[in-house]
């Protein structure tokens, strides 16, 4: 995995300087950063050439830190709520935007068609490397390296998240919403898949009173219509902002 053309160092010099973290051994960094597009394009087979492996760590760090900071910082929030903001602040969401923030994005090492179809803006992509990148982080400087990567990259979603209880699972948001406010129910539609059958992706829509709310994508049909739900949470936001206006 180390016969990676000289032109991928631009790839990873950069990585480093927006991570602002040196790596003793780059190879974990190369593979945090390599999609399993490219070693399918390089035909070879299997995921410890690319960042699945890693990823599989990181989602493991990532997880206890998050759940360290808030069973220490949140001591009267039950197990079920602790569980419940875990689980939103790494989803695919949360993660992919503090990807796209931090543009580490442009760093990905990936097959030629997975860039052409718009990889290094899938969520569901952008969400994996930032777990690949923990997993990397964490096996090259420990834990205290990766608790420093995460909490500078998701704090401030965390804190948004549980300041505005963002923790309750977006469906039964809208949900909510939209009966109080409209008397209607969402309706949930998948309406494009692709990818091979280890790789789906999915896109989904909200349909309130026959009318498109929002469109979300996600690596399974649940989370895309989570997506989904979010982006109408934010278009009725404007509504109903603009109406009080």
């Amino acid at each position: 995995m180390n016969n990676l053309p000289p032109e991928h160092k631009a790839y990873f010099d950069k990585a480093e300087e927006i991570l602002k973290y040196k790596f003793k051994n780059r190879e974990y960094l190369q593979l945090a950063l390599t999609h399993r597009s490219y070693t399918n394009q390089l035909k070879k087979h299997g995921d410890i050439y690319n960042n699945e492996r890693i990823e599989f760590l990181g989602d493991a760090v990532l997880e206890l830190i998050i759940s360290d900071y808030l069973y220490r910082n949140y001591p009267d929030f039950s197990e079920g709520i602790l569980t419940l903001v875990r689980s939103t602040i790494v989803r695919t969401t949360s993660l992919s935007k503090a990807v796209e923030e931090i543009g580490i994005g442009e760093c990905i090492i990936m097959g030629k068609g997975e860039e052409k179809t718009g990889g290094r803006t899938k969520p569901y992509i952008l969400a994996n490397i930032f777990e690949s990148i923990v997993g990397a982080l964490f096996l090259d400087g420990g834990i205290k390296v990766a608790s420093e990567f995460i909490f500078r990259t998701l704090k401030a979603h965390a804190d948004h998240i549980i300041t505005h209880k963002k923790y309750v699972d977006p469906k039964t948001q809208l949900q909510e919403i939209t009966q109080n406010h409209f008397k209607k129910t969402p309706v949930y539609t998948i309406i494009h898949e692709s990818g091979p059958a280890h790789e789906k992706n999915y896109v989904a829509a909200v349909l309130v009173d026959k009318k498109k709310l929002g469109e979300g994508t996600g690596s399974s049909k649940q989370r895309a219509e989570e997506d989904a739900a979010e982006k109408a949470l934010e278009t009725i936001d404007k509504l109903i902002s603009s109406s009080n206006a």
